[in-house]
Protein backbone atom coordinates (compact mmCIF):
# COMPACT_ATOMS: atom_id res chain seq x y z
CA UNK A 1 0.00 0.00 0.00
CA UNK A 2 1.18 3.49 -0.57
CA UNK A 3 -0.44 6.76 0.08
CA UNK A 4 -1.57 9.38 -1.54
CA UNK A 5 0.17 12.82 -0.67
CA UNK A 6 -2.31 15.80 -2.03
CA UNK A 7 -5.08 17.11 -2.47
CA UNK A 8 -8.46 15.71 -1.97
CA UNK A 9 -7.78 12.47 -1.06
CA UNK A 10 -4.29 13.28 0.74
CA UNK A 11 -3.39 10.64 3.12
CA UNK A 12 -5.41 7.62 1.78
CA UNK A 13 -4.11 4.39 0.72
CA UNK A 14 -3.88 2.78 -2.43
CA UNK A 15 -2.92 -0.66 -3.45
CA UNK A 16 -0.16 -1.94 -5.51
CA UNK A 17 0.33 -4.79 -7.43
CA UNK A 18 1.42 -7.97 -5.51
CA UNK A 19 4.24 -8.70 -8.44
CA UNK A 20 8.51 -8.15 -8.40
CA UNK A 21 8.05 -6.11 -11.55
CA UNK A 22 6.00 -3.58 -10.45
CA UNK A 23 8.17 -0.68 -8.33
CA UNK A 24 5.88 1.36 -7.07
CA UNK A 25 6.98 5.31 -6.60
CA UNK A 26 8.11 6.17 -2.93
CA UNK A 27 5.35 8.94 -1.42
CA UNK A 28 8.31 11.38 -0.96
CA UNK A 29 9.60 10.94 -4.78
CA UNK A 30 5.58 11.44 -6.13
CA UNK A 31 5.42 14.45 -3.26
CA UNK A 32 8.85 15.75 -5.18
CA UNK A 33 7.77 15.84 -8.70
CA UNK A 34 4.15 17.11 -7.78
CA UNK A 35 5.74 20.03 -5.75
CA UNK A 36 7.54 21.09 -8.96
CA UNK A 37 4.37 21.01 -11.18
CA UNK A 38 2.86 23.07 -8.84
CA UNK A 39 -0.22 24.63 -10.32
CA UNK A 40 0.27 22.93 -14.51
CA UNK A 41 -1.22 19.67 -13.08
CA UNK A 42 -4.84 21.69 -11.96
CA UNK A 43 -7.29 20.81 -14.99
CA UNK A 44 -4.74 18.99 -17.26
CA UNK A 45 -4.96 16.00 -19.19
CA UNK A 46 -2.82 13.09 -17.93
CA UNK A 47 -1.05 9.81 -19.35
CA UNK A 48 0.28 7.33 -16.83
CA UNK A 49 2.24 4.94 -18.97
CA UNK A 50 3.98 2.14 -17.40
CA UNK A 51 0.84 2.63 -14.51
CA UNK A 52 1.47 -0.42 -11.73
CA UNK A 53 -0.86 0.74 -9.31
CA UNK A 54 -1.79 4.02 -11.23
CA UNK A 55 -0.31 6.36 -8.63
CA UNK A 56 0.75 9.09 -10.71
CA UNK A 57 -2.09 9.62 -12.46
CA UNK A 58 -4.54 9.10 -9.39
CA UNK A 59 -2.24 11.46 -7.47
CA UNK A 60 -2.99 13.89 -9.97
CA UNK A 61 -6.57 13.67 -10.32
CA UNK A 62 -6.65 14.07 -6.68
CA UNK A 63 -4.65 17.60 -6.91
CA UNK A 64 -7.41 18.74 -10.10
CA UNK A 65 -6.43 16.89 -12.99
CA UNK A 66 -9.44 16.93 -15.37
CA UNK A 67 -8.85 13.60 -16.77
CA UNK A 68 -6.24 10.30 -16.97
CA UNK A 69 -5.38 7.63 -19.04
CA UNK A 70 -3.75 4.75 -17.63
CA UNK A 71 -1.68 2.27 -20.26
CA UNK A 72 -0.18 -1.00 -18.54
CA UNK A 73 0.25 -4.33 -20.27
CA UNK A 74 -0.13 -6.20 -17.05
CA UNK A 75 -3.63 -7.87 -16.43
CA UNK A 76 -2.80 -7.68 -12.71
CA UNK A 77 -1.52 -3.96 -12.85
CA UNK A 78 -4.63 -2.94 -14.80
CA UNK A 79 -6.99 -4.90 -12.09
CA UNK A 80 -5.34 -2.75 -9.31
CA UNK A 81 -5.59 0.32 -10.79
CA UNK A 82 -9.63 0.05 -11.89
CA UNK A 83 -9.77 -1.16 -7.42
CA UNK A 84 -7.85 1.86 -6.83
CA UNK A 85 -9.80 4.18 -9.10
CA UNK A 86 -12.89 3.09 -7.39
CA UNK A 87 -11.77 3.00 -3.92
CA UNK A 88 -11.22 7.00 -4.57
CA UNK A 89 -14.30 7.38 -6.65
CA UNK A 90 -12.24 8.49 -9.49
CA UNK A 91 -14.60 8.63 -12.69
CA UNK A 92 -12.72 10.90 -15.46
CA UNK A 93 -10.24 8.01 -15.96
CA UNK A 94 -9.60 5.67 -18.77
CA UNK A 95 -7.78 2.05 -18.18
CA UNK A 96 -6.43 0.46 -21.12
CA UNK A 97 -4.69 -2.53 -21.18
CA UNK A 98 -1.77 -2.86 -23.68
CA UNK A 99 2.31 -2.47 -24.58
CA UNK A 100 3.30 1.47 -24.12
CA UNK A 101 4.74 1.95 -27.72
CA UNK A 102 2.06 0.29 -29.90
CA UNK A 103 -0.59 2.63 -27.80
CA UNK A 104 1.13 5.65 -28.56
CA UNK A 105 1.52 4.58 -31.89
CA UNK A 106 -2.23 4.27 -32.32
CA UNK A 107 -3.32 7.09 -30.14
CA UNK A 108 -4.53 10.60 -31.48
CA UNK A 109 -5.07 12.34 -28.06
CA UNK A 110 -2.77 15.66 -26.47
CA UNK A 111 -2.20 15.31 -23.03
CA UNK A 112 -1.00 17.74 -20.86
CA UNK A 113 1.08 15.69 -18.27
CA UNK A 114 2.75 12.32 -19.44
CA UNK A 115 3.97 10.06 -16.51
CA UNK A 116 6.86 7.38 -17.97
CA UNK A 117 7.81 5.00 -14.67
CA UNK A 118 8.88 1.53 -16.88
CA UNK A 119 9.92 -1.65 -14.83
CA UNK A 120 13.75 -0.05 -14.49
CA UNK A 121 15.19 -2.97 -16.65
CA UNK A 122 13.29 -1.80 -19.70
CA UNK A 123 15.43 0.73 -21.46
CA UNK A 124 13.02 2.22 -23.75
CA UNK A 125 12.73 5.77 -22.36
CA UNK A 126 14.60 7.54 -26.07
CA UNK A 127 12.20 5.14 -27.33
CA UNK A 128 9.25 7.07 -25.27
CA UNK A 129 9.76 10.24 -25.55
CA UNK A 130 10.68 10.23 -29.26
CA UNK A 131 7.42 8.94 -30.03
CA UNK A 132 5.73 11.06 -27.88
CA UNK A 133 7.29 13.90 -30.13
CA UNK A 134 6.62 13.18 -33.08
CA UNK A 135 3.52 12.06 -32.99
CA UNK A 136 2.08 15.41 -31.33
CA UNK A 137 0.98 13.89 -28.07
CA UNK A 138 2.30 16.03 -25.96
CA UNK A 139 0.35 19.38 -25.58
CA UNK A 140 2.00 22.44 -26.55
CA UNK A 141 3.68 23.22 -22.79
CA UNK A 142 3.70 19.97 -22.02
CA UNK A 143 5.30 17.86 -19.46
CA UNK A 144 6.96 14.76 -19.73
CA UNK A 145 8.35 12.66 -16.29
CA UNK A 146 10.44 10.66 -16.26
CA UNK A 147 11.70 7.84 -13.70
CA UNK A 148 14.37 5.90 -13.98
CA UNK A 149 16.92 4.07 -11.93
CA UNK A 150 19.85 5.46 -13.80
CA UNK A 151 21.20 8.75 -15.41
CA UNK A 152 19.31 9.01 -18.86
CA UNK A 153 21.27 10.61 -22.10
CA UNK A 154 18.26 12.63 -23.92
CA UNK A 155 18.00 14.95 -26.65
CA UNK A 156 17.41 18.03 -24.60
CA UNK A 157 17.42 20.13 -27.33
CA UNK A 158 13.83 19.52 -28.24
CA UNK A 159 12.67 21.19 -24.62
CA UNK A 160 12.72 24.63 -23.15
CA UNK A 161 13.59 23.30 -20.19
CA UNK A 162 14.94 19.96 -18.57
CA UNK A 163 15.15 19.55 -14.79
CA UNK A 164 16.74 16.28 -13.13
CA UNK A 165 16.45 15.13 -9.62
CA UNK A 166 18.06 12.36 -7.50
CA UNK A 167 16.08 10.72 -4.75
CA UNK A 168 17.70 7.36 -3.77
CA UNK A 169 17.82 4.83 -6.85
CA UNK A 170 15.16 6.70 -8.23
CA UNK A 171 16.34 9.76 -11.19
CA UNK A 172 13.52 12.06 -12.20
CA UNK A 173 13.97 13.76 -15.43
CA UNK A 174 10.95 16.52 -16.10
CA UNK A 175 11.03 18.02 -19.48
CA UNK A 176 9.21 20.90 -20.48
CA UNK A 177 8.06 21.52 -24.08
Amino acid sequence: MIRITGGKNRSRLIETPNTVLTKPTMDKVRQAVFSALGEKVYNSRVLDLFAGSGSYGIEALSRGAKEAIFVDNSSLAIETIKKNCEKLNEKKVEIIKDDVLPFLTENSREFDIIFADPPYKLDVYNDVVETLIRRNILSSNGIIILESEKELKLDESKFSSVRFYKYGLAKIYILRK
